[in-house]
């Protein structure tokens, strides 16, 4: 409504200016050409700010388009129905009359002389051509529109040009060097007229421009600018979210790949100088009992006897000292593996630690449930590193001992006392780490889901754990209550539950059958077994 009282305010204006000049044409020439620009720049301000039209205002609007005159009013009419046909895009029919349209304000901005509408006019074909799949002739529509609309105002039109400009160097596989400008640019020019919200969006394709060729750092600090603009754009922390989360994960993957990496140079180093070593002193015994033996044939004589037992002195001599050195180097990596596992546990000790920092400053429930439930999964683990250290055995684990220790933690962990009895019956046997992480990590699991949801009045609350020795290397782990059981709608085969999910993805791991049902409230089964010969 606003819209239509300012053209006709214009239109007056334009007539009083045309009846003046008739009256005073030889005195007033210069301010009418004045008014006139002033007019054309009004209207074409007022051209971003009109809603997109409706299916009954395009047909009212074809109707009508033959006895508009060629002013900057029937070009927006031409723009707004071009862009109509182009958000309704389903065949090349549609398509079609999206050019024939935006081919029309073409000429008619050209007649005008109107750069606005002529840059808008190629930025809508770039868009066009996009749809068509004609990725030059998007490069080449958006250039043209940069040129016209640098010399405009209209800054936000100018960084889409560079949006295209960026999209085709995508759809053509340009080198990053080529794709990385023209976002740049956009995003610059976004920020220029104060669009958080693209600029956020040109920043969040930056980030991930530079995560494809691992190049972390620039990432993570072009992620952090985005995240910065969308707030400044008041988006919903729903939708900020994943984005904050991509920026954990590739801080965490770059962390882990560096430790990955130089532990991995760290083995292969030690592992190369041991075999260097060993090669060195067999080559050395190697060429000692070949000279001794050219010696022993050079004497026939009464020195034979003698020298052979000299020779067989120092054989004797080096097998102590190889034997000597070789339980040096025994006691040296059980050191070495304690060491690891210490640090290890004194690492996830400290992730605790930060998380249980983190939750200080968080108000989100969810994310302070979420951290919560990590810190139990990283105890679990870290128990097991614990335990590794301080037993005689350094690859296999205790495991009645470490469930009765992993029982406390989490009764201290969610302050039971007695409102929840645990029952436990585990036999007596060892298993190796690769087995223990991911069994420790589904009991995690389904002790805490049962003490946080079992029992909602929190009352006689009986929790019965049993690990058993099923003969034939074959094992079974039982973990039951005797709480409300499992919704009516639950489906433990299709359940967004990323607890679920877990102990799902943990025992395909260890090549275990996984079973929720219920039975008197909820009971969880896992069945698997451990064969020496097979570990990996």
């Amino acid at each position: 409504m606003l819209a239509n009282q300012y053209r006709i305010l214009v239109f007056l204006l334009i007539l009083f200016t045309i009846g003046d000049a008739n009256a005073m044409a030889p005195f007033k020439n210069e301010n009418q050409n004045e008014i006139a620009e002033k007019n054309l720049i009004a209207l074409e301000n007022d051209f971003d700010y009109e809603p997109p039209y409706t299916l009954q205002q395009v047909k009212k609007a074809e109707r009508l388009l033959a006895g508009l005159q060629g002013n900057i009013d029937k070009i927006k009419t031409l723009l707004k129905l071009s862009d109509w046909y182009e958000a309704s895009f389903n065949n090349p029919e549609t398509l079609e009359k999206a050019f024939e349209y935006a081919d029309d304000a073409l000429r008619l901005s050209r007649f005008l002389h109107s750069d606005v509408y002529a840059g808008k006019c190629y930025l809508q074909f770039s868009m066009l051509y996009e749809l068509r799949n004609n990725n030059a002739m998007i490069e080449i529509s958006a250039k043209k529109a940069i040129a016209l609309l640098s010399k405009t105002n209209k800054t936000n039109d100018l960084a889409e040009s560079w949006v295209m400009i960026w999209s085709a160097k995508m759809r053509t596989n340009a080198p990053i060097e080529e794709r990385l400008p023209p976002i740049f640019k956009a995003a610059a020019l976004f920020e220029k007229c104060g669009n958080n919200k693209r600029t956020g969006d040109c920043y969040r394709e930056i980030s991930e421009l530079y995560f494809s060729i691992s190049d972390f750092h620039n990432s993570l600090n072009s992620l952090k600018k985005a995240i910065f603009f969308y707030k400044a754009a008041h988006l919903k922390e729903n939708d900020i979210y994943p984005i904050s989360s991509r920026l954990n994960i590739i801080y965490e993957t770059e962390k882990r790949s560096m430790d990955i990496i130089k532990l991995k140079n760290k083995t292969l180093l030690q592992q190369s100088k041991l075999k260097n070593e060993v090669f060195l002193r067999n080559s050395m015994v190697i060429f000692v009992v070949l000279l001794l033996i050219i010696l022993g044939l050079l004497y026939k004589s009464f020195t034979f006897k003698k020298k052979t037992n000299k020779v067989l002195e120092t054989q004797q001599n080096e097998i102590n000292k190889k034997n000597i050195a070789l339980e040096k180097l025994v006691v040296e990596k059980e050191w070495l593996l304690r060491e690891i596992h210490h640090r290890i546990k004194n690492n996830l000790h400290m992730v605790v630690g930060l998380l249980a920092s983190q939750v200080e400053f968080l108000k989100n429930e969810e994310a302070v449930q979420a951290i919560n439930n990590s810190q139990n999964r990283i105890q679990a683990m870290s128990l097991i590193h614990q335990k590794l250290y301080q037993s005689e055995n350094l690859s296999m684990i205790d495991m009645p001992s470490y469930i009765f220790e992993l029982t406390e933690y989490l009764k201290d962990s969610f302050e039971i006392r007695n409102r929840i009895r645990f029952i436990l019956d585990v036999d007596t046997f060892n298993l190796p780490l690769s087995h223990s992480i991911p069994i420790g990590l589904i009991f995690n699991e389904a002790v805490t889901n049962a003490i946080k949801y079992a029992f909602p009045n929190q009352k006689n609350g009986i929790i019965n754990i049993s690990l058993k020795s099923a003969g034939n290397q074959n094992y079974k782990l039982i973990i039951q209550d005797n709480g409300v059981g499992l919704p009516h709608d639950f489906d433990p085969y299709n359940n967004p539950s990323l607890g679920v999910k877990l102990m799902h993805g943990l025992s395909a791991d260890i090549e275990g059958k996984f079973l929720i049902t219920n039975l008197n409230g909820t009971k969880i089964t896992l069945e698997f077994t451990y064969n020496e010969n097979n570990l990996h």
